[in-house]
């Protein structure tokens, strides 16, 4: 995949398999042209070369909420564009993806069963039930952010993007959010691709690790590996 803005060059020849059930991180500096990639995938961005594929079908080109219909979701670094709407308003938003019809039928009429189904099996691991009738502005950065995840999951994707889900977020709140991902992997068996910085996150979450540097992928392994390789010692990680 090339990503070209204009004549400069954001992601050169990125290539990734993600496989179900699969936790990927994707680290690297900053620039190193990771949300770029992410938001390729997720249709925000139509790359000048390459081709995405996912379930055998080629979707370079199509649109975010065509590609949220076939089961790509995925997190945003920047949660505060739903501040209006209430915790699980937006919950519901992201459940109403999958089936659009019906999704915002029950969105706009209410329905007691759905949202109670969504506020046990979404908010309430995330410690977000008693913060499901407020609306998003008044809620801690860490509760909005666990909010955001809820919403992607929410509409069951096969795969799950998520661009620095733990970012600016506390310790403790960063590894609850972060086992709350593995858990609904395990449950929905859903592919994941997760953009983080925090290594101590990606280490204890992610089973592959893909680095990115200046656009490219330089390297492509196991958390050992990551922190033994040269390359990915001298662009990112240091050597302390």
């Amino acid at each position: 995949m090339t990503i070209r803005f204009g004549g400069v060059v954001a992601v050169n020849k990125m290539e990734i398999d993600v496989r179900p059930g699969e936790i990927v991180g994707l680290i690297g500096p900053n620039g190193a042209g990771k949300t770029t990639f992410v938001n390729a995938i997720s249709g925000t961005y139509i790359p000048a070369e390459g081709s995405i594929r996912w379930h055998d079908e080629e979707i370079v080109g199509r649109s975010p909420s065509y590609l949220a219909r076939i089961g790509v979701g995925r997190t945003f670094q920047n949660v505060a564009s739903l501040n209006d709407l209430t915790v699980l308003d937006i919950v519901k938003v992201g459940r109403s993806v999958r089936k659009p019809s019906g999704g915002l039928r029950q969105f706009f009429f209410g329905n007691r069963r759905q949202d109670n189904d969504l506020t046990d099996k979404f908010l309430e691991p995330l410690g977000l039930a008693d913060h499901r009738d407020s609306p998003l502005q008044v809620l801690s950065y860490g509760h909005r952010k666990a909010v955001d995840i809820a919403r992607a999951l929410a509409g069951e994707p096969d795969l799950l993007l998520l661009d620095e889900p733990v970012a600016g977020v506390a310790p403790a709140e960063a590894f609850a959010l972060a086992g709350f991902v593995k858990r609904i992997r395990d449950q929905l068996g859903c592919a994941v691709v997760m953009v983080e910085h925090k290594m101590d996150v990606v280490m204890s979450t992610c089973d592959r690790i893909v680095v990115m540097a200046a656009g490219a992928k330089i390297f492509e392994g196991s958390g050992a590996g990551v922190q033994s390789d040269p390359e990915v010692r001298r662009v990112y990680l240091g050597d302390a």
